[in-house]
Parts: structure tokens; C-alpha cells; sequence
């Protein structure tokens, strides 16, 4: 625009100093042209819209299709707009997408591209950048719309074996310490009859539609719920802080509420890490069902590393609610007799504790299970466990014999 510039003035210098009336014209033409692609990209400017298309969640390796709809709304054509696309390196590689096209009056051009979840966390997809202009260069136009689009990846889950996690922990329903009764009030379906079962409790209808002797099932009146403690701030896990740790530790709290989900058992979350979605602590109440899974993982998904915070502080509000025989989660890095003197309490009104420290010493497991708190250790490895008195140890790895 500066060459632009000149050129105007030179045209007007000339034009006046030789009176000639085919610089005149030149001169006008000039000017003309500029005011013309000004009002034109104005014009166009105003009636350009763009709209972003994606699922707000996805499982790690998961293919997600995004849509980016681009539509001229002008009664005038667009000569050429350029997109770029900007993508978290986690999600896209090359981390844009770029795109040149033309759009006629009332035009619409559909973009799709795919993503792939290499990493849990929180991403904003953006910004998209437009830029257009006119047909001879004269002058251009660049929009910036700015990152809304927010993509939760949840993190991996895997079998307790695979995070060294005995099967026995005491997760959810203790069948033998609290029996639950049925409530007739609340009907779970059908199964078939067991020589236990009642006559009373025979359904029928459907045991002469299938064939076979039926009877009715119902949920428990009394059900024994589990709130997952995460710490994930660098004050609880101190020099032990390393991004993998702490990473295995959030997978472990996102499989084990996996595993309870499975199982139909009620499960909750409390954490000392940030959402970056709400800016504070998560904190998802005690639910079951796929739906509340989902808003578990969620929560997991966008957490991120606080700088300071406690579950010590954290978990008498958040066991508040918990009713007698419910279990609780620790999982922390933290260990000592500050946090056992923390979980005592919990444990005399009622509460199971499974309490998992991270790269812990025989010492530290040895704490806690003196004072009847289960205590279980999370490699970073994924080290198998075996029983040993009231908990569990690693299973010390065999020498190698020297090579011959």
C-alpha cells in the first residue's frame, strides 16, 4: 500500500504540472481502484462466518473428525481467502491446517480435518485465521478468531494388574462387614431363579414368555459409596516430583473409577490439581452410571499440576457427605505421620481407607498399616505386588546371571 502511495502522489504531481488529462484519468483510475477494494473487503468483512464443529471429549488414540464451515454471506464474491489453523502439537501433526480457496456470493466451503489424542489434557483448537483480499493485490484483510473451542482427552485406562494394584483392594461393596437389602421400590430387571430365591419373588409374566423360571431383582437399598482422592500438586510429592509419576497416579485414579464403574458401584472425585475449565479444585460428587464415568474422566482429563495443596486439608470437607462403611482412595505421593494422623480420623467414623503412595519405602507402607490403614504402593514401572501381612509389597525383580 506504501508503493500505492507513492504512486498516487507521483500521478497527482505529474498530472498537474503537465495538465494532462491522461494523467488525470490514470489518476482517478488509481483512486477508484483503492476506494473500490476498500468497501469491497469492508463489505465482505462484515458478512464472513465461520463455525467450528467437533465432539468436546475423546478417548486417547481416538480418531475426531473437526468441521469448519466457511460461508460468504455478501452478494459479493470473495477472489481468494486464505485459512490457517492452529493445533495443539499433542492433537496434529503438522500443528495447522492451511487452506486457499474462493467463495462466490452466498457461497459456503466445508473443511474437515482429523484429530488424534496422543496425550491427555485440556486443548483450545485456534486460532483460525482468515485473510482475503482483491483480485489485483491492492490490499488485504486478515480476521483472527479467537481459541473457544475447548477438546478434553481422557486419560488411558488400565487393568490394576497392569498399575501393580491388587484385585483386593477394598473398593465399593464389603459384603461381608455391611449386607445390602433390596428395595422393592426400586426394580433392577430380571435374572433367573436360584433355589434361595422365594416363590413370591418369581416374575410370572416373563418366566412364561422366555420359557425358563425368572424372578424379579431389585437394587440395593443400602449402597457402599467410594470417593477417589488424587493429589496432584509438586508440595505433595515433593522431591519425588516427576511429570510420570504423577501421570501414573491420575491413570490409577481414572482405572480404578473405571473398575468400580463397571461393577455399578458409586464413585466420586476430589483432587488438589486445577481445572482449567473452572480455574478451581474438582470436585464430583459420589454417582454412578456411564454418564457420570464420563464426567469423572472429564475432570481427570483437564487436570493439571497445582503448585501447592494438601489432601490433608482437603479431605475433611470432601468426605463430608461420605456415610458409615463408604471407602475412600488416597492416592498421593505424600507419606508420614502428618498424613496418618489425617486419615485416623476418617477411619473411626467408619470409613474404609485404601490409601496408594507413590515410589513409597518399606517404611512408608509400614506407617499407615501399623495403625490398620491398607496401605498399597504405585510404581512408576507398574511393579507387580504381593501380599505380605496386612498389605502389600513389590516383588523384588530376580538377579541376572552374568553374561557368558
Amino acid at each position: 500500500m506504501d508503493d500505492l502511495f507513492w504512486l498516487t502522489s507521483l500521478l497527482l504531481v505529474v498530472a498537474v504540472l503537465l495538465r494532462s488529462e491522461f494523467f488525470f484519468y490514470l489518476l482517478y483510475v488509481v483512486i477508484g481502484l483503492q476506494v473500490l477494494t476498500r468497501l469491497w473487503l469492508r463489505r465482505i468483512a462484515t458478512r464472513l462466518s465461520w463455525r467450528r464443529e467437533l465432539l468436546p471429549a475423546a478417548f486417547p488414540g481416538e480418531p475426531l473428525t473437526v468441521t469448519l464451515e466457511v460461508t460468504n454471506q455478501s452478494l459479493l464474491p470473495l477472489p481468494w481467502l486464505a485459512l490457517h489453523e492452529s493445533i495443539p502439537p499433542a492433537l496434529h501433526t503438522p500443528p495447522m491446517v492451511r487452506e486457499v480457496f474462493s467463495l462466490g456470493a452466498g457461497e459456503q466451503r466445508i473443511l474437515r480435518y482429523t484429530l488424534v489424542g496422543r496425550q491427555r489434557g485440556y486443548y483450545r483448537l485456534g486460532p483460525l485465521t482468515l485473510s482475503t483480499g482483491d483480485v489485483l493485490g491492492l490490499r488485504e484483510r486478515t480476521i483472527v478468531a479467537p481459541a473457544t473451542d475447548a477438546l478434553t482427552i481422557y486419560p488411558k485406562l488400565l487393568p490394576l494388574h497392569e498399575l501393580g494394584l491388587p484385585a483386593t483392594l477394598p473398593y465399593g461393596t464389603l459384603a461381608a462387614q455391611q449386607r445390602l437389602f433390596s428395595d422393592p421400590a426400586r426394580p433392577a430387571g430380571v435374572r433367573p431363579y436360584q433355589p434361595a430365591d422365594g416363590v413370591r419373588r418369581i416374575d410370572w409374566k416373563s418366566s412364561a414368555h422366555s420359557g425358563t423360571p425368572l424372578v424379579r431383582s431389585y437394587q440395593p437399598a443400602i449402597a457402599m459409596e467410594t470417593l477417589i482422592a488424587l493429589a496432584f500438586s509438586r508440595e505433595e510429592f515433593g522431591k519425588l516430583f516427576a511429570y510420570d509419576l504423577m501421570e501414573r497416579a491420575l491413570v490409577a485414579a481414572a482405572s480404578i473409577a473405571g473398575h468400580l464403574s463397571a461393577q455399578g458401584q458409586p464413585v466420586g472425585l476430589c483432587s488438589t490439581g486445577t481445572d482449567p475449565a473452572s480455574g478451581v479444585a474438582p470436585a464430583v460428587p459420589v454417582g454412578n452410571g456411564r454418564a457420570h464415568l464420563i464426567e469423572v474422566l472429564g475432570a481427570l482429563g483437564r487436570l493439571e499440576i497445582a503448585q501447592a495443596g494438601s489432601l490433608i486439608t482437603t479431605l475433611p470437607r470432601a468426605t463430608a457427605q461420605l456415610g458409615w462403611g463408604s471407602t475412600l482412595v488416597v492416592i498421593t505421593g505424600q507419606r508420614g505421620s502428618e498424613l496418618v494422623a489425617a486419615l485416623l480420623p476418617l477411619r473411626r467414623r467408619g470409613l474404609n481407607i485404601a490409601l496408594v503412595l507413590s515410589e513409597p519405602t518399606p517404611e512408608d507402607l509400614a506407617l499407615p498399616r501399623a495403625h490398620g490403614i491398607s496401605a498399597y504402593a504405585l510404581w512408576r514401572d507398574g511393579r507387580p505386588t504381593t501380599a505380605v501381612g496386612a498389605g502389600f509389597t513389590p516383588i523384588p525383580t530376580p538377579p541376572q546371571p552374568p553374561p557368558q
